[in-house]
């Protein structure tokens, strides 16, 4: 039997949490079935995104430093582009910062 690949974009992680129905609550994520182990750790980064697509807003990413400072939308179906370390969703008070260690535990998420 072929193997399923994981998630790699908020795309494709919506389509495989819709199952689980998550919903927008006074912006945060929830869920009303529990969610395996495996998309949870993909939500960890994702969040936002997931958020901004159940929501229909535009989902942001900017960087740490000066060169990719700016924020810029981003590709859903894409995975996170270089430089950037903080993603948030239209209409939210404050950034998300990506935990540096996801880009050694989730590879797949990210453009090498």
């Amino acid at each position: 039997m072929p193997t399923t690949a994981a998630p790699a974009t908020v795309a494709d992680l919506l389509a495989a949490v819709l199952a689980y129905r998550p919903t927008v609550e006074d912006g945060a994520l929830a869920f009303a079935v529990e969610l395996p182990t495996e998309l949870g750790r993909r939500l960890w980064v994702l969040h936002t995104g997931v958020r901004a697509a159940l929501a229909g807003r535009p989902w942001y990413g900017c960087g740490s430093e000066r060169k990719a400072a700016a924020p810029r939308p981003l590709d859903p179906a894409a995975p996170i582009p270089p430089g950037v370390t903080l993603l948030c969703v239209e209409g939210d008070r404050r950034w998300d910062r990506i935990d540096p260690d996801a880009r050694l535990d989730l590879p797949d998420l990210f453009v090498p």
